[in-house]
């Protein structure tokens, strides 16, 4: 970063964009932001104006205005600094060849570390070769960071908030990486009751209709064949709860999907699965209880009183997560609870 004095005013050029700032009234400042010639201001500000909107929402108190290439930030000194720190995310990204949309700004301005960014989209997250994944909002963020960092991770909320999908992404992410030799996706299969042995069919031909939705998001990944190729390995398993009792899985990553629909013994059982070198997520909608007394639910029990363990972390999503249909979240909203 290079600094240089003025007569009234200093200044200093970062990232190919300057600035100018003047003292105005003890915390108060005033900066005037330089975007590079060759960035069309647009891509940075949004069409309409869209992501310039959304930070001015965001900070009420300051006045930017735009002329030209040039911002004007006027504001405390801490907010007009953030703001600052913002517009260099944006223009990097914009340098990078990404297209900046609002829920990128949304992110950047609840994301104070920025340094480990480098201008990369921290929005889109590398999983597999050739195969990204973008997250919608800051808790998806937040829930992504939380399985890397945590040895057990809940991801709670309302259907359509991506808690599963980025489970398994999650997991598929530290396969690729070599990070981990197992992919393990189970879930209660509710409506059989458990009992799978009166069902017709071999057991993949039992579960496979409890299980879709966990195929469909390894398939987004790996593709049939190779897909079929790790089942057939068992590099990945996917099975029903009742499957896992008596196992102990190292050098994995179990995911147990529709916990709220798996008795509080059985929870006990899922996590005890637990090895060195192996990571759980456990995902759930307590609000979607299947089980034929909702009290036997042992979902929201169960990360209340592990919630004391520090390698034990939980990220509650809410309505306004939903990244389906906008609709979607106004129906529930709407709907009472099971």
């Amino acid at each position: 970063m290079e600094y240089k004095q003025g007569c009234h005013a200093n200044s200093f050029s970062y990232s190919s964009t300057s600035y100018w700032w003047n003292y105005v009234e003890g915390n108060l400042m005033s900066f005037e932001k330089e975007i590079p010639s060759n960035v069309e201001v647009v891509n940075i500000l949004g069409i309409n104006d869209k992501n310039l909107k959304y930070i001015k929402s965001i900070f009420p108190n300051v006045m930017i205005n735009v002329r030209g290439n040039t911002i004007f930030i006027d504001g405390q000194d801490k907010d007009a600094k953030e703001i600052m720190r913002i517009f260099d995310e944006m223009v990097m990204m914009n340098d990078n060849g990404e297209n900046i949309e609002e829920t990128d700004v949304a992110l950047l301005t609840n994301i104070k570390d920025t340094q480990k960014h480098d201008g990369k989209k921290i929005s889109a997250i590398s999983i597999i070769e050739n195969k990204s994944i973008k997250v919608k909002n800051i808790n998806q963020y937040k829930y992504m960071d939380l399985i890397q960092n945590s040895t057990v991770t809940f991801g709670i909320g309302p259907a359509g908030t991506g808690k599963t999908f980025l489970a398994v992404a999650a997991a598929v992410k530290m396969y690729s990486e070599q990070k981990i030799k197992k992919i393990v996706l189970t879930r209660p299969a509710v409506e059989a009751g458990e009992r799978l042995g009166y069902l017709p069919g071999d057991l993949s031909q039992k579960i496979d209709p409890y299980l879709v939705p966990l195929f469909d998001s390894l398939e987004y990944f790996f593709g049939n064949e190779v897909l079929a190729y790790l089942i057939e390995k068992r590099n990945i398993e996917i099975v029903p709860l009742a499957y896992m009792r008596g196992r102990t899985l190292s050098n994995a990553c179990i995911i147990l999907d529709e916990a709220q629909n798996a008795t509080m013994s059985q929870i006990k059982m899922f996590l005890t699965r637990l090895g060195e070198n192996s990571k759980i997520i456990i995902t759930g909608d307590e609000s979607q209880i299947d089980l034929y007394s909702k009290d036997n639910s042992g979902l929201k029990k169960t990360r209340k009183i592990l919630s004391k363990i520090d390698e034990i972390t939980v990220m509650e999503f809410q309505n306004t997560d939903i990244v389906r249909n906008p609709i979607v979240s106004k129906i529930l909203e709407i709907f009472p609870d099971k």
